[in-house]
């Protein structure tokens, strides 16, 4: 979080026109925090139905586990789609430096 939000910003207001780079801006951080709550409310899904609400410890640890193994999937899946946008971008502008 503390390197991609930057990061993001940078990108995406760099792409932008000048006059649309602080909308560029504000459009990462509103997608940053809609992933965070959607991720959360996915990894509390998960955590509130693989328990059998037991009350025990192991229970309580299963549940939290699985939880974290959504986010190591989804984690994977950002690294999996940030991976595939640069090769893309980086195609892209290798193709532009071949034509000329």
């Amino acid at each position: 979080m503390d390197m991609s939000f930057p990061a993001a910003t940078v990108i995406l207001s760099n792409a932008m026109p000048k006059e649309h780079q602080g909308l560029a801006a504000s459009l990462v951080n509103t997608m940053v925090n809609y992933s965070i709550s959607i991720g959360l409310g996915i990894a509390g899904t998960v955590e509130a139905n693989v328990i059998s609400h037991n009350g025990t410890e192991a229970d309580t640890v299963y549940g939290i586990r699985c939880a974290w193994y959504v986010a190591l999937g989804l984690s994977g899946l950002g690294v999996v789609l940030g991976a595939l946008f640069f090769l893309r971008s980086w195609a892209k502008e290798g193709w532009k430096i071949m034509e000329h």
